[in-house]
């Protein structure tokens, strides 16, 4: 039994039947409606030829019946491989085939183009059932394949196994409980890990995932996010905020503390099912500690290794790529100290050499999100015939700015070299670069 764990579905339906389990605006689902729901589906699945081990595809929403679905194909031990829904559709035949996925399951209404694929629509899946009683799901199976945003060249696709979101989703809740009255936003997509470990978390503490804002005690944020809720004038009394994806600006963090907003900054991507570090304390800002079932050392160069029971299967066709003393070297750098937590200073492969230089963008950028009204920067290099690149800043302020007090600030901190050679806005013939919420 240590190598399964019964799904919460079945578990809370048999248990609490009419505790709720999903809820929007309009509409209440409550465990037994959703195990009854999930039965079926998995059911109509089967008579479709889905089988244990295939690659289902799908385009999922931040509403009903998404979340069934992925239990669904857990169910019949079927891989559940979710696609950016922003992606282009013209993208869609390619992406399955890198798959292998011979299913894509998707919204009603969607225009999809011309492909081999078997396809269809939520409305054709999504059908009630006769529970049969307790459902044991198997740890090692194969559970998810993500692609991952990837900072350069192809993007991978990254393999979990229900065991790997599990434990994420034990490790988080050990710090971040959640009560069955409590209210989780489905507030991230469900093509990202994020999104998928904001659903293991609430369904196996018999919690509720919403699809409105209504009656919210727990929320999954990106910096972006968060700025935006703090422009609203009331907030509502959230239990906890998980905040990661990208750095959060000093500022912004002691705004949303100032607000009264429990906010827990995190460390954590795809390949470690979310969740790595977090901060749950009043400490000084930093990524936190690590959870249980994840293990964090500072290798070679400040590089962060990690490992775990919620460590990745490995990419497609790659395999697990871990260095001699078993951990994945995560390409981030930082330090950590058992007192003050963990600090990513930057990226390996984010470098650039201006002049003979080395330039991490993360260290500019920290400086510039440190100065009131900036709430995002990003550094990148720009060709220079002299230096081969110099680096330019874009930036969104709540204020104006002044370039040359900004070099002013910056020169008090950093070499001339490493001094922006432009301030722009990020409106200004460039657009930000998408942050994934890894978390």
């Amino acid at each position: 039994m240590m190598e399964q764990f019964e799904c919460p579905f079945s578990l809370y339906g048999r248990k609490a039947p009419n505790r709720v389990a999903l809820t929007s605006a309009e509409k209440k689902w409550t465990y037994q409606e959703c195990e009854r729901l999930i039965v079926g589906t998995a059911s109509l699945l089967k008579k479709q030829g889905v089988k244990k081990g295939d690659r289902v595809a799908l385009l999922p929403t931040k509403e009903f019946p998404s979340p069934l679905i992925f239990f669904a194909l857990f169910r019949l031990g079927a891989i559940a491989c979710p696609l950016n829904t922003y992606d282009p559709l013209t993208l869609l035949p390619e992406k399955l085939d890198r798959l292998g996925a011979p299913l894509l399951l998707f919204p009603d209404g969607t225009a999809l183009p011309k492909m081999k694929q078997i396809t269809l629509h939520f409305s054709k899946v999504i059908h009630k059932g006769k529970p049969s009683g307790q459902t044991f799901l198997e740890k090692k199976a194969l559970a998810t394949y993500l692609f991952t945003s990837g900072t350069t060249g192809k993007a991978k696709i990254a393999c979990h196994s229900l065991g790997n979101h599990y434990y994420s989703a034990l490790g988080s809740n050990r710090y971040l409980p959640i009560g069955a009255e409590d209210r989780y936003q489905l507030s991230l997509p469900l093509y990202h890990i994020a999104g998928i470990a904001l659903l293991f978390r609430t369904f196996l503490a018999g919690g509720a995932v919403a699809f409105s804002e209504e009656g919210i005690t727990h929320l999954s944020l990106v910096p972006t996010q968060l700025k935006r809720l703090l422009d609203k004038e009331t907030l509502p009394n959230y239990k906890h905020i998980l905040l990661g994806g990208a750095p959060i600006s000093p500022t912004l963090y002691q705004e949303a503390r100032g607000r009264g907003l429990p906010i827990h900054p995190t460390y954590g991507m795809t390949e470690m099912s979310s969740q790595i570090t977090s901060l749950f304390d009043e400490s000084p800002l930093s990524m936190g500690h690590p959870l249980p079932y994840r293990e964090i050392k500072i290798g070679t160069g400040g590089e962060i290794w990690v490992r775990g029971k919620a460590l990745f299967q490995g990419y497609l066709d790659e395999g697990l790529p871990l260095n001699s003393e078993g951990y994945f070297e995560t390409g981030d750098l930082g330090t950590y100290c058992p007192k003050q937590g963990l600090q990513i200073s930057g990226r390996k492969d984010r470098l650039f050499i201006s002049g003979g230089e080395n330039i991490y963008p993360e260290e500019i950028e920290r400086l510039l999100q440190s100065i009131e009204g900036i709430t995002y920067a990003e550094v990148v290099p720009t060709p220079d015939e002299e230096f081969g690149f110099r680096p330019t800043a874009y930036i969104e302020s709540d204020q104006g700015y002044e370039e040359e007090a900004l070099k002013s600030y910056l020169e008090d901190f950093l070499p001339r070299f490493k001094i922006p050679i432009a301030f722009l806005a990020s409106s200004d013939g460039f657009e930000k670069r998408r942050l994934s919420p890894k978390w």
